[in-house]
């Protein structure tokens, strides 16, 4: 994984273009928690989603992930999950998740997994799905899909 690869992809729309692009300036200023144990990847998604206006907790394994939301879940708009993880993986965090609050976003992501897992990642409580590496408009278009 090369980090100048990501920082390329994090020049993208501004939040201003973002709002006319979209339509939907309501979209702005979400809480996003990102859960991954790669400190490298949720460090660049949180660039990527700061750039897009949002505000951004970080836990770097599922349990964490877990401890965070029931300690922030009336502020947390959207969780974004890496699916392989040591512990408590992306399958395990969704099933605890919906256990707590059976209306929570959560958007997979994964390098691991194809495109092609998308429908198989709703089917088991995800509501989409992300391919690692992805870039900001991917990321702003599948949250804005997600919370639409």
């Amino acid at each position: 994984m090369q980090l100048s690869k990501f920082k390329n992809n994090i020049a993208g729309p501004t939040i201003g273009k973002f709002e006319t692009d979209s339509g939907c300036p309501s979209l702005l200023g979400k809480t996003i928690l990102l859960i991954d144990d790669e400190p490298m990847v949720t460090d660049i998604c949180e660039m990527m989603l700061k750039a897009l206006g949002h505000k951004v907790l970080k836990a770097h394994s599922g349990s964490e992930g877990i401890t965070i939301y029931e300690a922030n879940r009336d502020r947390i708009d959207l969780i974004i999950s890496d699916f392989n993880m040591p512990g408590m993986n992306g399958q395990e965090v969704v099933n605890k998740l919906r256990i707590l609050d059976h209306g929570v976003q959560v958007l997979l992501q994964s390098g691991g997994l194809s495109v092609t897992h998308e429908e198989e990642a709703m089917v088991r409580g995800f509501n989409g799905f992300l391919q690692k590496p992805y870039g900001l408009d991917t990321l702003s278009d599948k949250i804005a899909e997600i919370l639409n």
